[in-house]
């Protein structure tokens, strides 16, 4: 490849070298001119049909391009020009194209039959866009390169309105006009996610040349992107088209919004706050609140899209919907990311759908044990005897919900809770709460492997055990260094009192200040509750780490632990802070005393932002996992 590549620069030299060798006959062919213009002026133009532009030659060219022109016979030359104007286009240098030939800014650049329009849309050139289009002619915009792509298609990639603006101003047909692969500009902008670009589009885009195919592939991809306004509108629209939509077209828009997270029914479920967060969030000026009305809508109109593809799957009788939802595992996908909210609407409007198993013989309660989505499994709570009977379904490998429930969780699923412990606690809470609605039998239970549900857990937990214990021992390590140190400071102030002693009786000279009352007793505490920081984190160290014991027992005593210190480090603070006001509390130092005491509140806020993620996940998953993870859930499946 190099070779090839010095062999061609050498040719091209040698083409210059030719070039700058004929002077003297030009010369003469001046001359010759000259002598005949009295009777033949030469034309301004000359025409090149073979691979070369129709150029008109004003003035010699005085820059590099000047070579690139035969001066002799007026042509420029495709091969050579194409890289150097190619290059101008992608810096979206205009005055380049101001300076050059006629023709040059509208011919091919590239291989692939892209122009100057072509390339600057595509690099994202506005300004030289706007030039360019200002110097062709309105068929000019709808040349197509090589491939069958326009200017306007790549503008509709690019993502950039004001380029698409200015083209479709001058040519009102680009909308229309399809690529390479038969997708409009439109299309092409939905499957790249461009959102401004799509609103731009479907505005410009006449419904009517779309087919029932390509307009629902474009309602998929708006709701895709959580356009859901936008698809809104597109079913408004339809009323005035006539687009048939066949039972494909419907599963694939409802498979896409089986893995979107809706919300239905807000008229009775909204609490007050959220309609105080409503109204509020109409004022502009509170960006926060104006976030959570924009979701609030979003969620609103992802509602209306099910219920109008469901009411199209009721208009049409000659539709199986189970074999539609068979086919699109649409019912699966949603329990597979807790879409409960889906799942109400569909089994509302489609009852018998609860007793459907997919290819595993699994439903939609064995797919939330599987993937640990709690919300979708508190729906079993609502079936009655159907709960009873889908209990009874084992899998292609003879497994029982138990034994899902045995199964180690996604990682995705897993990550929800931090520290490998809460992880781990996160599972044998899910066990328990599946163990509770299987019949007695099933506990002991063997799969194809001969694996009780609980003989399973524990092969699929062993790691997570062994991970949440080192996690355990090293959380217990670094907190123990910190009330080791609290310890050692706060035992050692004890006896070096601010102020001294007096001389005749021993006593503290401040022992009738009210702030020394205040020393002494949080010094007093910060030395009990570190030394009990201390033992608690020590106990983790000659703990057993059975499975179970993360149930209760060890998040117990690393709350307690992390309690400990929590007050240790704050009394350490008070402590510190009673100590400076005693020793600075003259009238000449003012409020400098009380300030810098009031620093000591920054560790103590700090801590807690630090920690109280923590925290509350111990607390919640310890003592309130049945109200919080498996509470009966507000969709009702039989309303």
């Amino acid at each position: 490849m190099a070779r090839k590549r010095r062999m061609a620069n050498e040719r091209r030299r040698r083409k210059m070298r030719d070039y700058d060798s004929e002077p003297e006959l030009e010369s003469d062919n001046e001359e010759s001119k000259l002598s005949h213009d009295d009777t033949c002026p030469p034309s301004d133009t000359q025409n090149y049909h073979s691979n070369s532009l129709e150029v008109k030659i004003e003035s010699p060219i005085s820059n590099e391009k000047a070579r690139l022109i035969d001066q002799t016979s007026g042509k420029v030359n495709h091969q050579l020009l194409g890289p150097i104007y190619c290059l101008a286009a992608l810096r979206g240098k205009w005055e380049d194209f101001q300076n050059a030939p006629s023709g040059c800014t509208n011919m091919e650049l590239t291989d692939r039959g892209d122009r100057p329009l072509h390339v600057a849309a595509a690099a994202k050139q506005t300004a030289l866009v706007h030039n360019l289009v200002k110097h062709l002619n309105i068929s000019d915009l709808e040349l197509r390169n090589k491939r069958g792509d326009t200017a306007f298609h790549f503008a509709a990639l690019s993502g950039v309105v004001e380029m698409a603006e200015v083209m479709y101003k001058k040519n009102k047909n680009l909308p229309i006009i399809r690529s390479s692969i038969r997708m409009t500009p439109l299309e092409m902008a939905v499957l790249h996610g461009n959102r401004e670009m799509v609103k731009y589009l479907y505005k410009i885009t006449p419904i009517e040349v779309l087919n029932a195919y390509e307009y629902m592939e474009i309602l998929a991809g708006i709701i895709h992107i959580d356009m859901y306004g936008t698809a809104r509108r597109m079913l408004s629209d339809r009323k005035d088209s006539k687009i048939a939509f066949s039972p494909t077209n419907i599963g694939s828009v409802l498979k896409v919004l089986a893995q979107k997270s809706i919300s239905h029914n807000h008229t009775i479920q909204e609490r007050l706050w959220e309609r105080l967060v409503i109204m509020i969030a109409t004022i502009a000026y509170i960006p926060y609140f104006k976030r959570i009305y924009i979701s609030l809508q979003t969620r609103r109109n992802a509602s209306f899209l099910v219920h109008w593809l469901l009411k199209q799957i009721l208009r049409s009788p000659d539709l199986d919907i189970i074999s539609l939802i068979q086919e699109t595992q649409v019912l699966y996908d949603a329990a597979k990311i807790g879409n409960v909210e889906f799942l109400t609407l569909l089994i509302q409007t489609f009852p018998d759908l609860i007793w459907r198993i997919d290819s595993r013989r699994s439903s939609i309660f064995h797919v939330a044990v599987i993937n640990r989505q709690e919300k979708v499994y508190s729906l079993i709570h609502q079936t009655g005897v159907i709960k009873n009977v889908c209990t009874l379904y084992k899998d292609s490998d003879r497994n029982n919900i138990l034994h899902l429930a045995g199964k180690r969780a996604p990682r995705s699923r897993l990550n929800i809770v931090s520290g490998p412990a809460l992880q781990m606690q996160r599972e044998l809470q899910w066990f328990e709460a599946v163990e509770k609605i299987v019949q007695p039998s099933y506990l002991q239970m063997k799969n194809r492997h001969g694996q009780t549900p609980r003989e399973l857990f524990t092969v699929e937990h062993e790691t997570l055990r062994e991970d949440g214990e080192k996690w355990m021992k090293k959380t217990a390590t670094s907190c123990m260094v910190v009330a080791t140190l609290i310890a050692t400071v706060v035992f050692a102030a004890a006896f070096t009192v601010p102020g001294g002693y007096k001389q005749e009786k021993g006593s503290p000279i401040f022992l009738k200040d009210v702030w020394f009352t205040v020393f002494v007793t949080s010094d007093a505490v910060a030395m009990f509750t570190s030394t009990a920081s201390i033992m608690t984190f020590l106990s983790l160290f000659t703990a057993q780490f059975r499975k179970y014991d993360f149930l209760v027992s060890l998040p117990a005593k690393l709350m307690t632990g992390l309690f400990t210190l929590f007050a240790s480090i704050v009394c350490m603070v008070v402590t510190f802070s009673a100590t400076f006001i005693l020793v600075y509390k003259e009238e000449k130092h003012g409020t400098w005393p009380k300030v810098v005491a009031a620093l000591g509140l920054l560790p103590i806020i700090l801590y807690v932002l630090l920690n109280c993620k923590l925290w509350i996940a111990l607390i919640r998953s310890t003592f309130f996992a049945s109200r919080s993870m498996f509470r009966l859930s507000n969709n009702m499946l039989f309303q």
